[in-house]
């Protein structure tokens, strides 16, 4: 199960999904926080399941949301994720938005893996993150 953290801060990715234009239409974990409805929980995408998808239906592009608590940065699994999810490529030839979403305290070392995976700087991705402050000390349960 997710800790808390994580959930806030796909709370905070979904948020912004929606701010540009995407209607979250899956969500992996508590979707209570985002929404009144039901959500699915997202497919697997290549070997992962994202966090968060989203879609915008004016232009058909899809957004993939996810959320990283500092110590998910360092795994191979988050690179992986990175590097799919930025390079994946829709039927209508669409390249797909990435948002991820961290504790404001981990933003160095997020920009430090994107640029050893050489994603630094792609206009399809982006990230949001959130003030230390509003997470937990310790990563409690759901």
């Amino acid at each position: 199960m997710a800790s808390r953290s994580h959930q806030l801060i796909a709370g905070l990715v979904a948020r912004k999904m929606r701010l540009g234009g995407y209607e979250v239409v899956s969500f992996d974990g508590n979707e209570g926080l985002i929404a009144n409805i039901s959500l699915n929980v997202p497919p697997i995408i290549k070997k992962h399941r994202p966090d968060v998808i989203g879609i915008n239906i004016r232009n058909k592009k899809i957004c993939i949301g996810e959320a990283k608590t500092d110590s998910d940065l360092s795994s191979k699994r988050t690179r992986e994720q990175f590097r799919d999810y930025s390079n994946l490529i829709t039927k209508s030839g669409n390249l797909c938005e990435l948002i991820i979403g961290i504790p404001r305290s981990s933003e160095k070392k997020l920009r430090k893996i994107l640029l050893y995976l050489d994603l630094i700087g792609k206009n399809n991705i982006s990230y949001v993150w959130m003030p230390d402050e509003l997470l937990s000390k310790k990563e409690n349960e759901f």
